[in-house]
């Protein structure tokens, strides 16, 4: 302890640099102790990407014996009913609020009253962190049970990325073949990568989409996110396919705003503002790509920007996170109500 103490006070400056080094050590410890972690998370969505509710697990609640969110059992589903199927991701689950809650339950509860002498239900089919092609996938394994007559679809900002990837493993597209097979080195490389990108993009080149945040599509012209774009697209494309041909029900999509694509005032508390430019100038590539589809898709594609923008309700968001709180889920089941009233069928 002596020699130590002589070692400092023989030059003080050593004191700083030590605790320099200390601190340099001890965050160089927090990350490879963090990416040893997310690298265990991300190996786990690979090897299974549909990452699908499960009974038992305390993240999730008011799970049926389909492990979806909701309180209709397939078995208890008349023919004589008009059965609406929802699919999605956590928006539609209803994260951060009870089942109830819920876009979907309270979109039944606003139909039922709208029409009371027709038995309306509408079953949950989202989840968190699902995908246009992870709901085709669940739609396939099970729609058919709960005999619908429409299937909606909401997208979410973070479909465009998600799709990509999930779809990727799935079908083991280029690099994703080998990011199948070793993915904790895959999830190492992907850091890197986003590390590097000051210097060099290795990221667009081997993942397929930028490494600058979730929500890149919303910081680069939609030319630049064509193949995120087409490949949502072309899943619906199938959605609208397989609701007609196999389930004999008509297919919509909906496309509702995050708040930072029309308000700086919703959710001030959220991580997501170093995602994205809050109304930036590519804010609202995700609506002018699909616009330029609305003419030419075989199926409805309602846009619910200007819903949201002309709305006084406030706040639609939780204060810390980005999801519609119970007022915007409530909100958000209104506007489809409206839309999807020519399409509802009511005893003669």
């Amino acid at each position: 302890m002596k020699k130590l103490l002589a070692y400092f006070k023989e030059k003080p400056s050593r004191i700083f640099y030590t605790i320099l080094l200390l601190l340099f050590t001890a965050g160089l410890l927090y990350g490879l102790m963090v990416t040893v972690v997310y690298a265990e998370i991300f190996a786990k969505v690979v090897n299974d990407p549909d990452h699908r509710m499960q009974q038992g697990d305390n993240h999730f609640n008011g799970l049926n014996s389909d492990n979806i969110r909701s309180p209709h059992e397939a078995d208890q589903v008349r023919e004589q009913d008009f059965n609406i199927l929802f699919l999605g991701d956590s928006y539609i689950y209803g994260f951060l609020m009870a089942s109830e809650l819920s876009p979907p339950a309270q979109l039944e509860k606003i139909l039922r009253e709208k029409y009371p002498n027709q038995t309306i239900n509408v079953i949950n089919f989202g989840w968190t962190s699902s995908s246009p092609y992870l709901s085709y996938r669940l739609l396939k394994d099970i729609g058919a049970k709960y005999k619908p007559d429409l299937v909606l679809l909401a997208i979410d900002m973070s479909d465009y990325r998600d799709e990509w990837f999930y779809k990727s493993v799935l079908q083991e597209r280029g690099w994703y073949r080998y990011i199948k097979r070793f993915p904790r080195i895959a999830y190492c490389v992907k850091r890197i990568s986003e590390w590097l990108l000051p210097v060099t993009d290795w990221h667009t080149p081997i993942w397929g989409y930028s490494g600058s945040g979730g929500y890149f599509v919303a910081r680069q012209p939609m030319e630049e996110s064509l193949n995120l774009f087409d490949d949502v697209y072309d899943t619906l494309l199938l959605l609208n396919d397989y609701s007609r041909d196999t389930l004999h029900a008509p297919f919509m999509v909906f496309i509702p705003p995050r708040h930072w694509q029309y308000t700086d005032k919703e959710s001030p508390g959220t991580w997501e503002y170093g995602s994205f430019d809050a109304m930036g100038p590519y804010a609202l590539e995700n609506f002018r790509y699909f616009e330029s589809k609305q003419s030419v898709a075989p199926f409805p594609v309602v846009m619910m920007l200007e819903d949201f923008k002309k709305t006084e309700r406030f706040p639609l968001n939780f204060k810390v996170d980005s999801h519609w709180n119970k007022h915007g889920a409530r909100f958000f089941a209104e506007k489809v109500a409206e839309r999807i009233e020519g399409l509802v069928k009511t005893p003669d």
